[in-house]
Protein backbone atom coordinates (compact mmCIF):
# COMPACT_ATOMS: atom_id res chain seq x y z
CA UNK A 1 0.00 0.00 0.00
CA UNK A 2 2.82 2.42 0.84
CA UNK A 3 4.57 1.70 -2.47
CA UNK A 4 1.32 2.30 -4.30
CA UNK A 5 0.84 5.69 -2.64
CA UNK A 6 4.45 6.72 -3.31
CA UNK A 7 4.26 5.49 -6.89
CA UNK A 8 0.99 7.34 -7.41
CA UNK A 9 2.48 10.57 -6.07
CA UNK A 10 5.57 10.19 -8.25
CA UNK A 11 3.37 9.44 -11.26
CA UNK A 12 1.21 12.52 -10.62
CA UNK A 13 4.34 14.59 -10.20
CA UNK A 14 5.63 13.24 -13.50
CA UNK A 15 2.45 14.32 -15.28
CA UNK A 16 2.73 17.76 -13.70
CA UNK A 17 6.32 18.07 -14.83
CA UNK A 18 5.32 16.87 -18.29
CA UNK A 19 2.63 19.54 -18.52
CA UNK A 20 4.99 22.24 -17.39
CA UNK A 21 7.72 21.06 -19.77
CA UNK A 22 5.49 21.07 -22.85
CA UNK A 23 3.70 24.29 -21.99
CA UNK A 24 6.93 26.16 -21.40
CA UNK A 25 8.95 24.38 -24.04
CA UNK A 26 11.14 22.87 -21.34
CA UNK A 27 14.68 21.76 -21.84
CA UNK A 28 15.73 18.23 -22.55
CA UNK A 29 16.64 17.95 -18.84
CA UNK A 30 13.09 18.77 -17.80
CA UNK A 31 11.69 16.32 -20.33
CA UNK A 32 14.13 13.63 -19.19
CA UNK A 33 13.21 14.18 -15.53
CA UNK A 34 9.55 13.87 -16.45
CA UNK A 35 10.15 10.57 -18.22
CA UNK A 36 12.13 9.25 -15.26
CA UNK A 37 9.37 10.28 -12.85
CA UNK A 38 6.71 8.62 -14.97
CA UNK A 39 8.72 5.40 -15.26
CA UNK A 40 9.57 5.37 -11.56
CA UNK A 41 5.99 6.00 -10.53
CA UNK A 42 4.69 3.32 -12.88
CA UNK A 43 7.32 0.90 -11.64
CA UNK A 44 6.42 1.47 -7.99
CA UNK A 45 2.74 0.95 -8.74
CA UNK A 46 3.58 -2.23 -10.66
CA UNK A 47 5.69 -3.59 -7.79
CA UNK A 48 2.86 -2.87 -5.35
CA UNK A 49 0.67 -5.23 -7.40
CA UNK A 50 2.99 -8.23 -6.96
CA UNK A 51 4.04 -10.17 -3.85
CA UNK A 52 6.20 -13.22 -3.18
CA UNK A 53 5.22 -16.09 -0.92
CA UNK A 54 7.62 -18.68 0.55
CA UNK A 55 6.85 -22.32 1.26
CA UNK A 56 5.44 -22.77 4.74
CA UNK A 57 3.60 -19.44 4.65
CA UNK A 58 0.02 -18.35 4.12
CA UNK A 59 -0.81 -14.78 3.02
CA UNK A 60 -3.90 -12.91 4.17
CA UNK A 61 -4.90 -9.96 1.96
CA UNK A 62 -6.37 -6.86 3.61
CA UNK A 63 -8.11 -4.20 1.54
CA UNK A 64 -7.77 -0.48 2.05
CA UNK A 65 -10.34 0.29 4.73
CA UNK A 66 -9.76 -2.92 6.71
CA UNK A 67 -11.88 -5.54 4.98
CA UNK A 68 -10.26 -8.97 4.48
CA UNK A 69 -10.20 -11.21 1.42
CA UNK A 70 -11.88 -14.45 2.55
CA UNK A 71 -9.59 -16.77 0.59
CA UNK A 72 -5.95 -16.61 1.73
CA UNK A 73 -3.05 -17.34 -0.58
CA UNK A 74 -1.56 -20.75 0.26
CA UNK A 75 0.74 -21.54 -2.70
CA UNK A 76 4.41 -20.55 -2.78
CA UNK A 77 5.60 -18.27 -5.58
CA UNK A 78 4.75 -14.86 -7.04
CA UNK A 79 1.15 -13.62 -6.96
CA UNK A 80 -0.78 -10.58 -8.18
CA UNK A 81 -2.94 -8.40 -5.96
CA UNK A 82 -4.65 -5.06 -6.10
CA UNK A 83 -2.21 -2.22 -5.32
CA UNK A 84 -4.35 -1.03 -2.40
CA UNK A 85 -4.18 -4.43 -0.68
CA UNK A 86 -1.70 -5.21 2.11
CA UNK A 87 -0.23 -8.67 2.77
CA UNK A 88 -0.14 -10.26 6.24
CA UNK A 89 2.06 -13.34 6.57
CA UNK A 90 1.35 -16.31 8.85
CA UNK A 91 3.91 -19.09 9.34
CA UNK A 92 2.16 -22.44 8.94
CA UNK A 93 4.92 -24.85 9.94
CA UNK A 94 8.07 -25.15 12.05
CA UNK A 95 6.56 -22.95 14.75
CA UNK A 96 8.19 -23.41 18.15
CA UNK A 97 7.25 -22.18 21.62
CA UNK A 98 10.14 -22.79 23.99
CA UNK A 99 10.40 -21.99 27.70
CA UNK A 100 13.86 -22.89 28.97
CA UNK A 101 15.92 -21.79 31.97
CA UNK A 102 16.10 -18.07 32.60
CA UNK A 103 15.79 -17.01 28.94
CA UNK A 104 14.24 -13.67 28.10
CA UNK A 105 10.85 -13.24 26.44
CA UNK A 106 10.85 -12.97 22.65
CA UNK A 107 8.21 -13.29 19.90
CA UNK A 108 8.70 -13.71 16.17
CA UNK A 109 5.72 -14.70 14.03
CA UNK A 110 4.51 -18.07 15.29
CA UNK A 111 7.59 -18.61 17.47
CA UNK A 112 7.97 -17.60 21.10
CA UNK A 113 10.72 -17.99 23.70
CA UNK A 114 10.79 -17.34 27.42
CA UNK A 115 11.93 -18.54 30.81
CA UNK A 116 11.11 -21.85 32.53
CA UNK A 117 7.60 -22.85 33.63
CA UNK A 118 6.87 -23.38 37.34
CA UNK A 119 4.46 -26.21 38.22
CA UNK A 120 2.98 -27.78 41.35
CA UNK A 121 2.50 -31.54 41.44
CA UNK A 122 -0.20 -33.63 43.10
CA UNK A 123 1.71 -33.62 46.41
CA UNK A 124 1.98 -29.83 46.39
CA UNK A 125 5.70 -29.82 45.64
CA UNK A 126 6.97 -27.09 43.30
CA UNK A 127 9.29 -27.68 40.35
CA UNK A 128 10.63 -25.80 37.32
CA UNK A 129 10.43 -27.40 33.89
CA UNK A 130 12.00 -26.74 30.50
CA UNK A 131 9.42 -27.36 27.78
CA UNK A 132 9.31 -26.99 24.00
CA UNK A 133 6.19 -27.28 21.83
CA UNK A 134 6.39 -27.66 18.04
CA UNK A 135 3.19 -26.96 16.12
CA UNK A 136 1.81 -26.12 12.69
CA UNK A 137 -1.11 -24.01 11.50
CA UNK A 138 -3.93 -25.00 9.16
CA UNK A 139 -3.71 -22.38 6.35
CA UNK A 140 -7.50 -22.27 6.08
CA UNK A 141 -7.68 -20.84 9.63
CA UNK A 142 -5.37 -17.89 8.96
CA UNK A 143 -8.18 -15.52 7.94
CA UNK A 144 -10.18 -16.26 11.11
CA UNK A 145 -7.10 -15.77 13.30
CA UNK A 146 -6.28 -12.46 11.66
CA UNK A 147 -9.86 -11.29 11.95
CA UNK A 148 -9.88 -12.10 15.70
CA UNK A 149 -6.30 -11.33 16.75
CA UNK A 150 -4.55 -9.42 13.97
CA UNK A 151 -0.98 -10.43 13.23
CA UNK A 152 0.26 -13.91 14.12
CA UNK A 153 2.50 -12.53 16.83
CA UNK A 154 -0.54 -11.08 18.60
CA UNK A 155 -2.28 -14.45 18.50
CA UNK A 156 0.78 -16.21 19.91
CA UNK A 157 1.05 -13.72 22.77
CA UNK A 158 -2.65 -13.89 23.59
CA UNK A 159 -3.32 -17.62 23.19
CA UNK A 160 -0.59 -20.07 22.20
CA UNK A 161 2.17 -18.87 24.53
CA UNK A 162 -0.26 -18.55 27.44
CA UNK A 163 -1.49 -22.11 26.92
CA UNK A 164 2.02 -23.54 26.83
CA UNK A 165 2.43 -22.20 30.37
CA UNK A 166 -1.02 -22.95 31.76
CA UNK A 167 -1.60 -26.46 30.38
CA UNK A 168 1.59 -28.03 31.89
CA UNK A 169 0.58 -26.55 35.25
CA UNK A 170 -2.90 -28.05 35.02
CA UNK A 171 -1.63 -31.48 33.94
CA UNK A 172 1.04 -31.56 36.66
CA UNK A 173 -1.74 -31.72 39.27
CA UNK A 174 -2.49 -35.29 38.14
CA UNK A 175 1.08 -36.52 38.76
CA UNK A 176 2.77 -37.00 42.14
CA UNK A 177 6.41 -36.17 42.78
CA UNK A 178 7.76 -39.66 42.12
CA UNK A 179 5.80 -39.94 38.87
CA UNK A 180 7.16 -36.66 37.54
CA UNK A 181 10.70 -37.69 38.45
CA UNK A 182 10.42 -41.14 36.88
CA UNK A 183 7.74 -40.78 34.16
CA UNK A 184 8.68 -37.60 32.31
CA UNK A 185 7.63 -39.10 28.97
CA UNK A 186 4.14 -39.89 30.23
CA UNK A 187 3.83 -36.34 31.56
CA UNK A 188 4.88 -34.89 28.17
CA UNK A 189 2.31 -37.11 26.42
CA UNK A 190 -0.44 -35.86 28.76
CA UNK A 191 0.51 -32.23 28.06
CA UNK A 192 0.48 -32.90 24.32
CA UNK A 193 -2.97 -34.49 24.50
CA UNK A 194 -4.37 -31.54 26.47
CA UNK A 195 -2.88 -28.97 24.08
CA UNK A 196 -4.27 -30.78 21.02
CA UNK A 197 -7.76 -30.67 22.48
CA UNK A 198 -7.43 -26.99 23.41
CA UNK A 199 -5.97 -25.85 20.07
CA UNK A 200 -8.19 -27.85 17.71
CA UNK A 201 -10.63 -24.98 17.11
CA UNK A 202 -7.77 -22.59 16.30
CA UNK A 203 -6.44 -24.86 13.56
CA UNK A 204 -3.20 -25.56 15.41
CA UNK A 205 -1.74 -29.06 15.21
CA UNK A 206 0.74 -30.09 17.90
CA UNK A 207 3.57 -32.08 16.33
CA UNK A 208 5.74 -32.60 19.41
CA UNK A 209 5.94 -31.73 23.10
CA UNK A 210 9.32 -32.14 24.73
CA UNK A 211 9.77 -31.78 28.49
CA UNK A 212 13.54 -31.50 28.55
CA UNK A 213 14.08 -31.25 32.30
CA UNK A 214 12.15 -31.22 35.57
CA UNK A 215 14.00 -29.50 38.41
CA UNK A 216 12.84 -29.98 42.00
CA UNK A 217 14.52 -28.32 45.02
CA UNK A 218 17.61 -30.16 46.31
CA UNK A 219 15.80 -31.21 49.49
CA UNK A 220 13.29 -33.20 47.44
CA UNK A 221 15.83 -34.75 45.07
CA UNK A 222 18.01 -35.77 48.05
CA UNK A 223 15.07 -37.55 49.67
CA UNK A 224 14.28 -39.23 46.38
CA UNK A 225 17.90 -40.40 46.08
CA UNK A 226 17.76 -41.80 49.62
CA UNK A 227 14.53 -43.61 48.84
CA UNK A 228 16.07 -45.03 45.69
CA UNK A 229 19.12 -46.24 47.63
CA UNK A 230 16.87 -47.85 50.24
CA UNK A 231 14.87 -49.54 47.51
CA UNK A 232 18.08 -50.89 45.95
CA UNK A 233 19.22 -52.31 49.31
CA UNK A 234 15.79 -53.81 49.86
CA UNK A 235 15.91 -55.46 46.47
CA UNK A 236 19.38 -56.80 47.18
CA UNK A 237 18.12 -58.33 50.45
CA UNK A 238 15.14 -59.88 48.69
CA UNK A 239 17.42 -61.30 46.03
CA UNK A 240 19.73 -62.75 48.70
CA UNK A 241 16.75 -64.34 50.44
CA UNK A 242 15.54 -65.82 47.20
CA UNK A 243 19.01 -67.18 46.43
CA UNK A 244 19.30 -68.76 49.91
CA UNK A 245 15.84 -70.26 49.52
CA UNK A 246 16.75 -71.80 46.16
CA UNK A 247 20.05 -73.16 47.52
CA UNK A 248 18.30 -74.69 50.55
CA UNK A 249 15.70 -76.27 48.31
CA UNK A 250 18.47 -77.66 46.11
CA UNK A 251 20.27 -79.21 49.08
CA UNK A 252 17.00 -80.67 50.29
CA UNK A 253 16.34 -82.24 46.92
CA UNK A 254 19.88 -83.65 46.75
CA UNK A 255 19.59 -85.11 50.28
CA UNK A 256 16.23 -86.64 49.49
CA UNK A 257 17.65 -88.18 46.33
CA UNK A 258 20.57 -89.68 48.25
CA UNK A 259 18.26 -91.05 50.93
CA UNK A 260 15.99 -92.57 48.32
CA UNK A 261 18.99 -94.21 46.62
CA UNK A 262 20.22 -95.66 49.91
CA UNK A 263 16.76 -96.98 50.68
CA UNK A 264 16.58 -98.76 47.35
CA UNK A 265 20.07 -100.20 47.88
CA UNK A 266 19.26 -101.43 51.39
CA UNK A 267 16.04 -103.03 50.24
CA UNK A 268 17.88 -104.86 47.47
CA UNK A 269 20.61 -106.38 49.75
CA UNK A 270 18.74 -109.38 51.19
CA UNK A 271 20.54 -112.30 52.96
CA UNK A 272 20.38 -114.46 49.86
CA UNK A 273 21.85 -111.68 47.71
CA UNK A 274 24.67 -111.12 50.19
CA UNK A 275 25.42 -114.87 50.35
CA UNK A 276 25.54 -115.04 46.56
CA UNK A 277 28.01 -112.12 46.46
CA UNK A 278 30.08 -113.96 49.10
CA UNK A 279 30.16 -117.18 47.08
CA UNK A 280 31.02 -115.30 43.89
CA UNK A 281 33.94 -113.65 45.69
CA UNK A 282 35.30 -116.98 46.97
CA UNK A 283 34.99 -118.52 43.55
CA UNK A 284 37.30 -115.97 42.09
CA UNK A 285 40.07 -116.49 44.70
CA UNK A 286 43.40 -118.26 43.71
CA UNK A 287 43.44 -120.51 46.80
CA UNK A 288 40.59 -121.58 48.94
CA UNK A 289 40.72 -122.82 52.56
CA UNK A 290 37.54 -123.99 54.17
CA UNK A 291 37.42 -123.40 57.92
CA UNK A 292 34.61 -124.83 59.99
CA UNK A 293 32.45 -122.25 61.60
CA UNK A 294 33.62 -121.52 65.14
CA UNK A 295 37.20 -122.85 64.73
CA UNK A 296 40.44 -120.93 65.29
CA UNK A 297 42.83 -121.81 62.48
CA UNK A 298 46.59 -121.20 62.74
CA UNK A 299 48.18 -119.82 59.59
CA UNK A 300 51.94 -120.13 59.25
CA UNK A 301 53.67 -117.66 56.98
CA UNK A 302 57.30 -117.82 55.88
Amino acid sequence: MILFVIGLLVLVGGFIFAGMAFSNEGTSFGIGSTVVALLLGGGLIGVSCVYAQDAGEVIVLKNFGGSIVDRPSVDAGFHVKAPWQDTITYDTRNNVISYVGDGGEDYDGGTARGNQVTINDKNGASANIDIQVNYSLDPKKAVDLYRDYGKQENFVKAVAAVDVRSVPREVAGSFDTIQLLTQRGEYADAVEKALKAKWEDFGLEVTQVSVQEIRYPKSITDKYAEAQAAEVEKQKALNAQETAKVEAETRKIEAQGEADANKVLNESLTDKVLMQHYIDALAGADSLTIVPDGSQPIIKTE
